[in-house]
This record gives structure tokens, sequence and C-alpha cells, in this order.
């Protein structure tokens, strides 16, 4: 089925959406705006659609991660994108403090951004974003939400113009599976067609250096890779995303250089007011030189979960191991997360 859209990634360009068949819960094609209508229609722009699915990409592997490495019981989750890369996130039981955190992860960022929640928006639920806002209703280009309260969407709509409320309850108890459509990308002449990614990590049984931690640490240290996974494995590469205490704090995405990520991410977690000090962080491929490291080991990051395959390794590892830095490793050809190029 082809649908005309409101326009293209630029106002300027016009655009369609096709749909491919799917048994995913998580379709874009089961969202719906408020009065029932689909989400995709000539109403929806390019990066609406392209935001959602980015959006749905973090819940999923968030959702895998989570329950591979932590427990069953998933957490409340809430994730913005902008500009097609996470840049706040959050988990935990208080729906309330999850959704300010997200918004608080970068504010400056997450201003037009495109949000979802894995549970029902609530007065209660924009309250807290205003409040995380400097108590202003902030302006936010969607929402996706299992469920809206009632008459909510028309108070948030008022003073946020040009919101799309989309709703799906699948998003209250997220597939247990990642997606596994093929990606599609076209490049002038060619189209070009890929497996979908479908690497989940278990940071208990891979390769490890570093320090040793209690259960207790380890298991809020592998809640909180399992977002950073997340949000990194859904960013435009190359990526660094620090997370401390279930919030996303830094998430620098697009650099050329890896150590570049490193330092961004803790100049952005900074630059939001946050401590970095046991913080952990995720690097979508592996570290060439141990000066990434170093600048994370200086920032109080306490572990990293990146790929193994540089030449340097040995050096990257003992360095590691001698700045009291956890590092979680796989092979780059098994678990690179790169996106977005």
């Amino acid at each position: 089925m082809e649908t005309k859209l409101k326009y293209g990634e630029n106002p300027h360009q016009k655009a369609t959406a096709k749909s491919r068949p799917t048994t995913d819960p998580l379709a874009i094609g089961n969202f719906q705006r408020e009065d029932g209508s689909p989400f995709v229609g000539e109403g929806t722009s390019w990066i609406s659609i392209t935001d959602l699915g980015r959006l749905l990409q973090v819940v999923e592997r968030f959702a895998a991660a989570y329950r591979k490495n932590v427990g069953s019981a998933l957490p409340n989750v809430a994730i913005i994108v902008k500009h097609g890369s996470p840049c706040g996130a959050s988990f935990g039981d208080d729906t309330e403090k999850v959704a300010g955190n997200m918004w608080l992860g970068d504010p400056q960022a997450a201003f037009g951004g495109a949000i979802v929640v894995s549970f029902p928006f609530t007065s209660r639920i924009a309250d807290a974003l205003a409040k995380a806002n400097g108590g202003k209703i902030p302006f936010i280009s969607a929402i996706a939400a299992p469920s809206f309260e009632k008459g909510l969407t028309e108070k948030i709509g008022a003073k946020s113009k040009g919101t799309h409320f989309i709703s799906n309850k699948a998003l209250a108890k997220i597939p247990a599976e990642i997606s596994s459509l093929p990606e599609i990308k076209s490049v002038r002449d060619h189209v070009l067609e890929q497996t979908a990614p479908q690497f989940v990590p278990d940071f208990a049984n891979m390769e490890y250096h570093g320090p040793t931690f209690s259960d207790e640490d380890k298991k809020q240290i592998f809640a909180d890779l399992s977002l950073a996974y997340a949000v990194c494995s859904a960013s435009t590469s190359n990526t660094v995303s620090l997370v401390r205490g279930g919030m996303l704090i830094g998430n620098a995405v697009g650099q050329q250089k890896r150590v570049g990520s490193a330092k961004l991410a803790l100049g952005l977690a900074r630059g939001s007011g946050h401590e970095t000090k046991g913080a952990v962080a995720v690097s979508d491929s592996y570290f060439p030189f141990p000066d990434g490291v170093e600048a994370l080991a200086e920032g109080g990051v306490r572990a990293i979960f990146c790929t193994s395959g540089s030449v340097r390794d040995g050096a990257v590892f003992a360095r590691a191991k001698e700045l009291n830095v956890g590092m979680f490793t796989v092979p780059d050809k098994e678990g690179r997360m790169f996106a977005g190029h």
C-alpha cells in the first residue's frame, strides 16, 4: 500500500510511504491518531515516520537487553529522539520521574523532539515534563504512548502546536523479539537491502577486563548498559553513549574519531549539569587507541561495553584495567552497532 505524505525530509521534497506485510505489534501501521485514523497519512511527514522508527528501535532493544541481563519484569521507559538520534532516555518504576529524567538528559536538544513512553500518557506525566522544562509544557513534535488520558491531547496541543499524538497498546507490553524486517536504502541507481540487526548483548557471558563488581553493582551496571546499548545502537555512528542511574546523560553521535565521541559525550553530560562519576558507556565499535578509554576513565566512567577487533586491543584492555574501569567486549564482526551511515 502506498500513501502520499505531507512532504519528504525537507518541505520542498515530495514523498510517499509504502507498507510491507508484517505481524510486528510495533509496526508503524499499527499506530493511530487520537481520532482513530492511521498515523501514516497525507498529514504525516517523512521525518515523523523515521523518528518513530528510531524510537521503536531504542525501546525494543532496551527491552531485549534488559530481559537478557537483568530480569523479565521490564521497568517503565521513555525515549526522546531529535534529528534522528536519541538525546534523552530513562527507565524506572516511577513514571513521572522517568518522564522528567528523559527530558532532563539534554533539555536543549530535546526541544522539538519526538517522544515514546511505555506507559499511559496522563496529566501527571505532562506535569512532570513541564516541571523538567522550567514549568512550561515544551514543544514536542510527536508523542507515542499506549494510551492518552481523555482531554489531555487538547490541553497539550494548545501549548505545543503541531504535536502528533499517536497510540499503540503494544507499547505497554514491548515484544520480546527485535523486528526482523530487512532494512532497505536507495543509493542512486541501486536499492540496498540488508538483514535487520539481531545482536543483543549478554554482559555476564562476554569477554571482560577489569575489576570485580558486587552482585548489586552488576545489576545496576547491566541495567544501565542495556539502555546505553539501545541508545548507542540506534544512533548515527560513530557514537558513545553515557548512562547513569537509569538515565541517559550524554549521547555523542556522528563523530569521525572514537576519542572525540568519548570527550563529546562527557562534555554534553556536564553541559546539562549531570554527574559523570559512576556512569557507564557504550561505544558502537572498538577503541583503536587507549585515549578514548582514558578520557572516559578521567570522567569517572566505571564500565564500558564496546567491541574488540583493533590491532591495539591488548593495550586498550590493559589501560582499562590500570584505570580500574570494567570493559565488556564482543568481537566487532558479531556486535558492531553502526547505524545511520
